[in-house]
């Protein structure tokens, strides 16, 4: 595959339903780059285990990176900005469990849903946990990842059971590590980036400046530059235009608008700007990548 599949990924707050709403679970395999290229940094309501089965890569939650590989999981809580991508060339086979962590609370908030799921759904939980070969409760993370993989492998009668229960198992041991009884509230330099991030999302197609950005912020023009390029890996030019593009290129796909329409829509006055960018990551015109698309 190529990065074509990558469009949802910059949907920073992710809206797809990762699983039905009477039961928002759901595991699914992914790779990179073979199936994306690299998942920019996003960020979702629910909780999401990296685990990974082949290779080797670079997972980053709020601005920490970690190196994984074949046999480490990373657990990433709700509302963390996070993103996944290659680290020395190497190709890595990972999967999603991702769920929402309501799903396992009560209608008369017992103690495992005020103490610990609660924090947890509020974006409290201050860092990801990494979890690998030598840490006190990996054999038995790793049991729990592996159940979980049968259970929805096989889906026996009932097996919407036995997910829940590994899930609090789950939950128990990352409590250990991570989960606060009394978590404190994200932290604002996070807040202040999924604003951002909210705000390209609704105005991507108007005229955004880094002046703008460092208004939002309440940042200097300069120190918002550092910021952002720390927190997401890139200038903020560039991930603007990146968004861009990928929004330009799901309405190639799927709409007959004029390419000069497109460019206009997602934020670009100059065709020509657009047509060298559009070239730049996608190696061919918009024209030749929409005829491409209509060929699959």
């Amino acid at each position: 595959m190529d990065g074509h599949v990558s469009l949802h990924y910059y949907d920073y707050h992710e809206i797809k339903e990762h699983a039905g709403r009477d039961f928002p679970f759901n595991i699914y395999p992914c790779s990179i780059p073979f199936d994306f290229k690299l998942v920019p940094v996003h960020w979702h309501e629910e909780m999401e285990i990296i685990s990974v089965k082949k290779g080797r890569g670079l997972v980053t939650v709020d601005m920490v990176p970690y190196e994984v590989g074949m046999g480490d999981a990373v657990a990433v809580f709700p509302g963390q900005l996070h993103g996944i991508s290659q680290t020395g060339g190497e190709t890595m086979e990972y999967e999603n469990i991702i769920f929402r962590p309501s799903m396992l609370m009560t209608a008369d908030e017992d103690v495992c849903t005020a103490e610990f799921l609660f924090p947890l759904s509020e974006g409290r939980i201050k860092s990801p946990v990494h979890m690998k070969a030598g840490m006190g409760n990996y054999i038995y993370l790793s049991e729990c990842i592996r159940h979980l993989d049968v259970l929805c492998r096989d889906k026996p009668y009932g097996y919407q059971l036995g997910v829940k229960g590994e899930l609090f198992s789950l939950l128990c041991l990352l409590a250990a590590e991570s989960l606060p009884a009394n978590g404190e509230r994200p932290s604002k330099s996070r807040e202040k980036m999924k604003l951002l991030l909210g705000y390209i999302e609704e105005h991507y197609g108007e005229r955004i400046t880094v002046e703008d950005g460092a208004a939002l912020c309440f940042y200097s023009n300069s120190h918002f530059m550092k910021y952002f390029k720390r927190y997401m890996g890139m200038p903020f030019t560039q991930y603007l235009n990146d968004f861009r593009l990928e929004k330009a290129a799901g309405f190639l796909r799927t709409t007959s608008l004029p390419v000069t329409d497109v460019a206009q829509k997602c934020g670009f006055d100059n065709i020509s700007y657009f047509n060298r960018l559009f070239r730049k990551k996608y190696h061919g015109t918009p024209g030749e990548y929409r005829k491409d698309g209509d060929a699959d």
